[in-house]
């Protein structure tokens, strides 16, 4: 497969020479980036018995850049053996076993990348075995068939000619004398041809374009702007680098009859950097393009340019939802907008897959969405194009099956594009860490309903699919086990697109005490609260802390009572009384019997004491504001470095400074109210503001409805030290 940094020079492999010798000249290659050279001088060396760390990790690499993921794997294999590992070495060999199919051992490795890259962002689990499920699921919404122009040689990038044909890159035009090959991949140089589309949409006629774009080294991908006047493609610049290597550079050529003009380089060519896979907006006034330029996100990124009257933008790199620490390329934007492209840092089947973007009314995209199978393969699979219907068009793949190297094939898109988002587990038995066959398992909403069941296969897996912004239980349910359970919320599924809840199912017999705390002021559940539970007779602690879903369980003895505390940095800290008196078997949901939403701790922010008013000039506390100061005093017990001011404000009408001090004695009751419930003094300060704090226009004199009055008329409190 083409990469997007390729080179010119032509090269040959050296015969005879010492192990050291071949090494020498295959570390020269490696640095000119002649991956195919490379690669044979270094099997030269390891076949001479030098498979050292420095040649089986050479050779690891080659392979990859060279799109030999069979061979890649071999050698990664060996690669991840040695003591002084990269965490890229363990993310290639990851991907090799991806590319090959081999999901259960890519997510190993995988993961075991993540735990060492820790990349800010990134999930902590790959999940792949559950994407290459996702992404396969529904496979009839495609149909995919090879089109006729495909060669043994590379055959790829289609991009629209008109409405009856299209342009692509080939490398089948072997010239007469020497053969000229890329020193990347061995492969001879790219040429761009036109092929007519048939009315079933198979490719015929391949011709290659006439003029002057087609050169000795790379031309192509490439794309028309609407008018079909004007040729942009991807070239070799003729200047090589410091290092001695042709760059990529996009070209622009103009239609002049039957052939093309001498091209024009475009004005951001840099010999140090690559530029190329040119694509254009429908109305041909963005131009997209691929770069390794500094700054970006990865190791190739995409960028577009904006038509500003006869002159282009400085690009603007499209963002990390687009973009990844790895590769992203072959950008193509549809008639609807969507952008389409093709990256390994996305998550996807293996090598290259394709993904659709579409744009947001702020120009931005806040989604990338997998093309799933059969579009995408566990091979390389780019370039695609979308035809003004949004139903057929052409993609190219290195996929098994084909006539060689890189193939186009033309789709016809039954369904419309959507993302499905899953949620996927296993079943464990608790007593011995074995997955359960055959269990019922429960996808319930927020309102209690059930939304569908499944039965959990050979390998105790269970998966749904969920929707974004919704929050779910799942449930299971086993004869002679209790139910287990747990809880989920997609507010964020598109940065992981997969949330994983291992279920574990306990037998039926004793006291089981279990929950789930969530956020008071928006979606999502809490990870990572500590939750203790206190035995009130002996005092013997268990503590533990909420899974990702806000979930948590005890074993719990009979005839008891406790005391379970959640505390978490940052949140309000509550606590539950349990009792076990009279119980002898069962499940006690704590979110029956309190109110598990916990709200954040911010120092300053103003909470509303709702229930404390007076009557005309009074001071006394009734039951229901009582009530509500005791629920306060509890609180502050159970956080107690925290320390709060009570605020009494009044409106702005009467005498002012008698309401202001009718306001001060207000709050003075309520401080010593909640001394008198055990709050110490030192930890309270009353307030009170009259109308000196007015919350809207209605100040002294000015005509407002009652209702605007009370507006000003309220009781606050606020955490003013949260402790060390």
């Amino acid at each position: 497969m083409l990469l997007l940094i390729l080179i010119g020079q032509l090269g040959l492999a050296q015969s005879g020479g010492s192990a050291e010798a071949h090494t020498r000249e295959g570390d020269r290659q490696y640095h000119r980036m002649a991956y195919a050279l490379a690669a044979r001088e270094y099997r030269i060396a390891a076949d001479m018995g030098a498979l050292n760390e420095h040649v089986t990790k050479r050779l690891a690499d080659c392979y990859t850049k060279l799109g030999d993921t069979e061979n890649a794997e071999i050698w990664y294999a060996q690669v991840v053996k040695f003591l002084n590992l990269e965490p890229i070495e363990l993310y290639n060999y990851a991907q090799a076993l991806k590319s090959n199919a081999k999901y259960k051992d890519a997510e190993e490795w995988m993961d075991r990348y993540l735990a060492i890259a820790r990349l800010e962002g990134q999930p902590s689990h790959s999940n792949i075995t559950e994407f290459a499920e996702n992404f396969t699921f529904g496979m009839d919404r495609y149909t995919v068939r090879s089109v006729s122009i495909n060669t043994p040689y590379s055959d790829m990038a289609p991009t629209w000619n008109g409405s009856s044909g299209v342009l692509f890159c080939s490398s089948r035009n072997v010239r007469t004398g020497i053969r000229l090959e890329a020193a990347w991949n061995d492969q001879p140089f790219l040429d761009i041809y036109s092929a007519d589309r048939q009315p079933d949409g198979d490719l015929t006629r391949a011709t290659s374009l006439e003029g002057a774009v087609n050169g000795p080294l790379h031309d192509g991908p490439c794309a028309l702007d609407p008018s079909g006047n004007t040729l942009w493609f991807t070239r070799n610049t003729r200047t090589r680098s410091k290092n001695g290597v042709n760059r990529l550079g996009i070209m622009r050529a103009r239609r002049n009859g039957a052939t093309w003009d001498d091209p024009q380089p475009f004005a951001l060519n840099n010999p140090e950097i690559s530029i190329g896979h040119p694509a254009l907006s429908p109305n041909g006034r963005e131009l997209y393009f691929v770069s390794d330029m500094p700054g970006g996100y990865g190791a190739t990124d995409i960028y577009v340019c904006r038509d500003e009257g006869g002159t282009w933008s400085e690009p603007i790199n499209l963002g990390p939802t687009i973009n990844t620490p790895f590769i992203e390329s072959f950008p193509f934007v549809s008639a609807d907008g969507t952008l389409f492209f093709a990256s390994t840092g996305q998550p996807g089947l293996g090598g290259l897959d394709i993904f659709a973007a579409k744009q947001d009314p702020d120009g931005k995209y806040p989604l990338a969405i997998n093309m799933g199978s059969p579009v995408n393969s566990p091979k390389d699979d780019f370039a695609l194009i979308l035809d003004p219907s949004g139903k057929r068009g052409y993609f190219t793949s290195d996929r098994d099956g084909g006539q060689g190297d890189d193939d186009i094939y033309g789709f016809l898109m039954h369904q419309a594009l959507e993302q499905r988002y899953l949620c996927t587990g296993t079943v464990y038995d608790a007593d011995n860490g074995q997955p359960l066959v055959e269990v019922e398992v429960d996808l319930v909403d927020a309102d209690g309903r059930v939304l569908e069941t499944r039965l959990t296969d050979i390998n105790g897996n269970y998966s749904f699919a969920v929707q974004k912004d919704h929050e779910y239980k799942v449930v299971a349910r086993m004869k002679g086990r209790f139910n287990g359970e747990q809880h989920l919320s997609t507010e964020r599924i598109e940065q992981e697109q997969i949330v994983a809840r291992d279920i574990s199912l306990v037998p039926d017999a004793g006291i089981w005490l279990r929950g789930a705390v969530r956020y008071k002021d928006r979606m999502g559940f809490i990870e990572g609260m500590n939750v203790s539970v206190v035995n009130l007779s002996s005092f013997a602690t268990d503590q533990k802390v909420t899974g990702p879903g806000g979930d948590v369980s005890f074993r719990l003895q009979a005839n008891e009572e406790f005391e379970v505390l959640f505390e978490k940095p940052g949140f309000f800290s509550i606590s539950v009384p349990v009792r076990t008196i009279g119980v002898q078997q069962g499940i006690i949901d704590l979110n029956e019997i309190a109110d598990l939403a916990f709200e954040p701790m911010e120092v300053g922010k103003p909470l509303a004491l709702p229930h404390q008013k007076w009557a005309q000039g009074s001071t006394s506390l009734d039951p229901i504001a009582r009530t509500e100061l005791d629920k306060l005093a509890e609180r502050l017990q159970v956080n107690p470095e925290v320390a709060i001011e009570i605020a009494v404000h009044n409106d702005a009408r009467g005498d002012l400074a008698k309401e202001l001090k009718l306001s001060q004695t207000r709050a003075d009751a309520m401080a010593a109210y909640l001394i008198g419930r055990g709050v110490t003094k030192e930890r309270i300060s009353a307030k009170g503001y009259g109308a000196t704090r007015l919350k809207n226009h209605c100040a002294p004199g000015v005509v407002c409805s009652e209702a605007e009055h009370a507006e000003n008329r309220r009781v606050e409190w606020a955490v003013v030290r949260a402790g060390e």
